[in-house]
């Protein structure tokens, strides 16, 4: 009998996963849950939330996977809960907390920064109980996400926090956005590399305004300052925005592929903020960029902030960072693409400012307005000095490039806080999806009649950001109340904060408590299973739900 079991949430994972722990020596087994374990009500007009902000229609998805998760519980000593290392994965291991706890008290989270042998050690070293405060952001942010869509969305019109606040950027911004981006560059009196500054088109450049600067010969400048280049990682977010103007691939394409690699152990956990990595992971990183021939040290990528739960996004294991990425297939290009930067990131390199005032006399003399005049010469013009790096180009001409909608949008969003890495890429789709857009990011006539339709409090995308951030916190004195839970305190809190109009139509959508509400939905769903000594087949777990 395995002294421990662990359980994740992809079935496809559990034999790699079962390798590496024995691999360190674990006497383990593993099981998934197959994705979130709860979920409500799949009719969104069917709310299931009453006035105390209880989510009470949070029902159990598959009976048959909470009886195996049960049935392997009690041949273990210690459980360990290594659900992703995410809202939603915390969310989880309090529902597996929650429905095991009769059988062990040893259940423990596990937070795992890569699928690869290393890693999982490396997490091992940091386990800790299941704790429910860390359940409470994800929850939150379900009850007021569903209670919002719930609310407002009627008529045909969809609304959402983060769709919404999206819509209502493209509507009040969306003269000043544009898909095509501009390259433009001027020689250097020093006879160095040349200077450059980059921009996508915009109220004030239009695409054939920028067609016109790209084919002028620009006057050479001179440096006006010096400093150390950046030496960040990316985030996800980036990489999803870098993927998609190199190497073509939407957010919801580059999100599965970082998943593909991190899957299969050869990227760390993907859904990460962070522009910055820890001292173990330049650890790691020292060996890939020592084998990409150029002279970089980890040292220099840029540590993680305090704040910051995950390292970004870095390639495990060798990566021959001379090859194309664009050649390489979505998986491995992506790969490649960040170890790229990675390795630059290394490199001790000088970002130069140039003194570009004359500029702005040439264009004038060149027949353009003082608006375009101005605005070009008032961009940062910078070259970067220094070892070269894998992809460098070098000495480039201007040039306009047309950029994917989805990864422009997607950059707006992200500058913006509207959504976070787990949820950026779907989001992003969706919206698409539903045409509210051109190609250009222009409202259609669709859009418009729904940004028209929606609140306008929740076209501000500040809005979202603040809900957002709100969700993270846990106020004293919350994890203590006998009567309620932590979430539903938070999210009442959250809705009545936000403006009157919105508050109160929220509330006025709050279902009176009913006698056939579940009390506890984890003892119901242990004793309805219990009654059979067999895994619950479809058919005999739908009689067994509905009895």
């Amino acid at each position: 009998m395995p002294k421990s079991l662990f359980i994740i949430e992809a079935p496809g994972k559990i034999r790699a996963f079962e390798a590496i722990l024995k691999s360190l020596g674990h006497d383990a087994a593993v099981q998934a849950t197959s994705g979130h374990l709860y979920e409500m009500p799949s009719d969104l007009r069917d709310l299931g939330i009453d006035k105390g902000f209880s989510d009470h229609k949070r029902t159990a998805r598959r009976d048959k996977t909470i009886w195996y998760l049960r049935k392997a519980a009690r041949e273990a000593e210690t459980i360990y809960v290594a659900t992703d290392a995410d809202a939603e994965g915390d969310v989880i291991a309090w529902d597996v907390h929650e429905l095991l706890k009769d059988i062990t008290d040893d259940i423990f989270r596990v937070k795992l920064k890569g699928m690869d042998k290393e890693s999982v050690e490396a997490s091992l070293t940091d386990v800790y109980p299941v704790r429910k405060s860390d359940a409470v952001p994800g929850r939150t942010r379900a009850i007021i996400d569903r209670l919002i869509g719930h609310t407002f969305s009627k008529d045909g019109v969809g609304v959402g926090r983060v769709s919404t606040g999206l819509l209502g950027m493209l509507s009040k911004y969306g003269d000043q956005i544009g898909t095509t981006h501009v390259r433009l560059v001027a020689p250097a009196k020093d006879g160095d590399a040349p200077w450059s500054t980059e921009f996508d088109t915009s109220k004030t450049i239009s695409p054939e305004v920028a067609e016109k600067l790209a084919a002028l010969s620009f006057p050479a400048i001179d440096m006006k300052g010096r400093k150390p280049a950046p030496s960040d990682a990316m985030h996800m977010g980036e990489i999803m925005v870098r993927a998609g103007d190199d190497l073509g691939m939407t957010p919801k394409e580059t999100a599965k592929s970082l998943q593909n690699m991190y899957e299969t152990g050869q990227m760390s956990y993907p859904r990460s903020n962070s522009k910055g990595v820890s001292k173990g992971a330049q650890r790691r990183l020292e060996r890939l960029i020592k084998k990409s021939g150029f002279r970089g040290k980890a040292a220099r990528i840029s540590e993680k902030g305090s704040e910051d739960v995950h390292d970004a996004p870095y390639p495990i294991g060798d990566v021959d960072v001379s090859k194309d990425p664009r050649k390489l297939g979505d998986d491995h290009g992506v790969r490649t693409l960040v170890a790229r930067n990675m390795v630059r990131s290394s490199l001790p390199r000088e970002r130069q400012v140039a003194r570009s005032s004359e500029i702005e006399d040439f264009l004038k003399r060149s027949g353009f307005t003082d608006q375009v005049a101005k605005y070009v010469a008032g961009r940062n013009w910078t070259r970067e000095i220094g070892p070269r790096f894998p992809g460098e180009k070098t000495f480039a001409e201007s040039s306009t490039t047309q950029r994917m909608p989805e990864t422009v949008l997607l950059e707006k969003a992200v500058a913006l806080g509207l959504g976070r890495p787990s949820t950026w890429a779907n989001h992003i789709e969706n919206f698409m999806d539903r045409e509210l857009c051109d190609d250009n990011l222009q409202l259609t006539e669709k859009g418009k009649a729904w940004a028209a339709a929606s609140p306008d409090e929740l076209l501000n995308p500040k809005l979202s950001n603040l809900i957002e951030n709100a969700c993270e916190h846990v106020l004293p004195g919350m994890m203590d109340d006998p009567d309620r839970e932590p979430w539903s305190i938070l999210a009442e809190k959250i809705a009545s904060s936000l403006p009157e109009g919105l508050s109160s139509a929220m509330g006025n959508e709050l279902e009176a408590p009913s006698q056939d509400m579940v009390e506890n939905p984890y003892s119901s769903v242990i004793a309805r299973i219990e009654q059979s000594e067999e895994p619950p087949t479809a058919d005999r777990e739908s009689r067994l739900t509905s009895g």
